[in-house]
């Protein structure tokens, strides 16, 4: 088609191309015939049969009837990459190995044919090999390892052992002040058992003198002894009741103090990144554990 072809004509020609039955056509190759119901696109052409002409269609959008022949272009379809594995030169886990490098018994050349062979020349440099770029498999890089060594291990264990020492002397401290209000505490019970009763007696007794007179010398002498058993009594409670509550106090302070002992050593290990120690450090914890807290392993289990 001409510059010079108009839309009227353009129009013309679709019109005749309608009237025109359509034959056996056959499509350059990539094109395609539009079928029929088809719905126009831009860039799609109306075929004149008789001598083969093609001229783009201005009816974008419109079905395309029975006596009607377009092409239209075939869109090429995208081709799947190719998935490349670890054993694939080509792939991850391989580079380029540099001109001024000397060839390894392992380096991959593809050859002509696209396969990739071991190269023949070993110990030359790549730019005087069989010419291509050579690939070489990454070796994988050694991690670092934790800087252990023995004497630290044993600096450390040494501290550790310095510290459960002086924690064992606390905890030997608090046992004996324990041990000490339990029998303060026993004692102070057993004062107040007899105290309690002897209450109990002189109330009895004082009951028994009600029908003495009020001015009575042995009722004024009753009263009087049952007040000063009855503050006696008093006394011995409360004694108990603060000796019970320093003993609970005794037991938490304790408790807290072993605790913070055990974060304590713990602070020493948080930064150290050493796996053995950590493991060792698991290993003495329950032995350290039953320490502070008295036990042995038989009353723990």
């Amino acid at each position: 088609m001409t510059d010079e072809t108009t839309t009227e004509q353009l129009a013309e020609i679709e019109g005749q191309a309608e009237s025109t039955p359509a034959t056996e056509y056959t499509p350059p190759e990539g094109w395609r015939v539009v079928r029929f119901g088809e719905q126009l696109l831009p860039g799609d052409e109306i075929v004149q049969i008789d001598d083969g002409r093609r001229y783009p269609t201005h009816r974008i959008g419109d079905a395309v009837g029975p006596n009607q022949q377009y092409i239209r272009r075939i869109k090429p379809q995208p081709q799947p990459e190719p998935q490349l594995t670890p054993d694939d030169p080509s792939g991850p886990g391989w580079r380029d190995v540099e001109p001024d490098e000397l060839l390894q018994d392992g380096d991959m050349l593809k050859n002509n044919t696209g396969l990739w062979l071991r190269t023949r020349v070993p110990g030359r440099l790549a730019r005087e090999g069989g010419g291509g770029t050579y690939r070489r498999r990454i070796e994988p890089q050694p991690q670092p390892q934790p800087a252990d060594t023995v004497d630290e291990l044993r600096s450390e264990v040494s501290y550790l052992q310095n510290l459960l020492g002086e924690s064992r002397q606390r905890v030997t401290h608090l046992e004996e002040l324990v041990t000490s209000l339990q029998r303060e505490l026993a004692v102070a019970k057993e004062e107040l058992t007899i105290a309690a009763a002897v209450s109990q007696q002189l109330q009895i007794e004082l009951d028994a003198a009600q029908q003495v007179p009020a001015d009575s010398p042995e009722l004024r002498q009753l009263q009087l002894r049952l007040a000063d058993m009855t503050l006696d009594r008093d006394q011995c409670k409360d004694a108990y009741d603060r000796i019970f509550a320093d003993l609970t106090t005794i037991r938490e302070t304790t408790t807290a103090e072993t605790v913070e002992a055990i974060v304590e050593w713990l602070q020493h290990f948080r930064g150290c990144n050493s796996p053995s120690l950590a493991l060792l450090l698991l290993e003495a914890l329950p032995h350290i554990m039953r320490s502070l807290t008295g036990l042995n392993t038989e009353e723990i289990e």
